[in-house]
């Protein structure tokens, strides 16, 4: 293995949950909401099962061959030059979710909270810790997570709290008056924007340190960020309704503004903040870790440290490219990259274990014949 590192798997069921809500904290209701209007918060929990069965296909293929990571497993399965195409295309799916997670922190804090500041400061800012995080490694990093999870959580409980005040059901009426075909498209958009990235996780499942409960931990993380999601996605709804759901993209950052208890508890929004900051950071890192951590072992490299510095140079760049403003990204890049989930996270993997049957099936099965013959 390239790392020797390992990260326990309590660490690991914490990363997955900050992954899981990750930037969704911000654009999850936008983005289910635009398809399902009213009934948005009942496609988002129809989006559970499946969320949760295309993490179990994740798991499946990471068991194919515990040890080694997604692009390794794509190399061994399809042959090296096969495999070398897949693992690139990953790799470049890796590059741009990076990219798109740093560039939704410059948006955010360029147009919500530092108007005056160019968005490369607050990008160059972000990417300086995101190498600093590569460079120390894995364990520092599981160290960061159990650190700053319990924070993510207590500001993610005080904004439920304080809205609790606010809410109004009527706003979740006429109950499934909109169209099936776009309740089917928005449970589809629910399921593979927040499960469908957890697709990054198979690149640091090898660097796990092996446990009984690793499968149940990790469906029990994205559960409950699943549950995080809908009930975000419900509250947004019942407080300001559908219409100002779809078209805020900040729409929980709004939420926190609008806090006021006995004009004592209020303006909680840089809590919000700092907690989509946390979550996204993570996020971002991961993407980076898997980036980096795939190029060395698609060119069978020693080490990983030599890339971080011009793989940081490339992802900045990248973020600076992807997109002219914030609102070409939700209106152009996010309806694509629905269909690219649905592809890396379902799609793929399915097909990898359709050849892993093939080639390692029928050896396995006569393997187990052999054994059970009399000698």
């Amino acid at each position: 293995m390239i790392i020797k590192d390992k990260i326990t798997i309590r660490q690991f069921t914490l990363l997955t949950f900050l992954v899981m809500v990750g930037d969704m904290i911000l654009i999850y209701p936008a983005l289910v909401t635009a398809l399902g209007k009213h009934d948005a918060w009942f496609c988002s929990i129809l989006g559970q099962p499946i969320g949760i069965f295309i993490i179990w296909i994740m798991y499946k293929l990471h068991r194919t061959f515990p040890e080694l990571s997604l692009i390794e497993i794509s190399k061994k399965l399809l042959g090296l030059w096969a495999g070398s195409i897949l693992s690139v295309g990953y790799l470049f799916y890796f590059a741009i979710g990076a990219a798109i997670c740093i560039r939704e922190v410059g948006d955010f804090m360029t147009t919500q909270i530092y108007l005056q500041t160019p968005i490369r400061v607050i990008l160059i800012i972000l990417i300086c810790s995101l190498i600093w995080g590569l460079m120390k490694g894995l364990n520092p990093i599981g160290a960061s997570i159990e650190l700053l999870t319990p924070i993510v959580v207590v500001f993610l409980v005080l904004l439920f709290i304080g809205l609790l005040p606010k809410i109004d059901s009527s706003h979740l009426k006429p109950f499934l008056s909109t169209e099936w075909i776009h309740l089917v498209e928005a449970v589809v958009r629910g399921a593979f924007t927040s499960f469908g990235e957890l697709i990054v996780i198979t690149m640091i499942l090898p660097y796990v340190m092996a446990g009984p409960n690793i499968k149940r931990d990790m469906l029990l993380a994205t559960l409950c960020g699943g549950a995080l999601l809908s009930a975000l996605l419900l509250f947004s709804l019942l407080v300001v309704g559908p219409f100002l759901t779809q078209h805020n993209i900040y729409i929980s950052y709004s939420l926190s503004q609008k806090i006021n208890i006995g004009n004592f508890f209020e303006r909680i929004e840089a809590f919000m903040a700092t907690a989509w900051l946390i979550a996204t950071y993570f996020k971002s890192l991961l993407y980076m870790f898997s980036f980096v951590i795939g190029l060395a072992q698609l060119f069978q490299l020693k080490t990983y440290k030599p890339l971080i510095l011009p793989s940081a140079l490339l992802i900045f760049s990248l973020s600076i490219l992807i997109s002219p403003n914030v609102i070409f990204y939700t209106n152009t890049i996010m309806p694509a990259w629905v269909d690219w989930d649905i592809t890396v996270s379902f799609i793929i993997p399915l097909f990898l274990l359709f050849i892993h049957r093939i080639r390692f099936g029928k050896s396995k099965k006569s393997q187990a014949k052999t054994e059970q013959v009399p000698t």
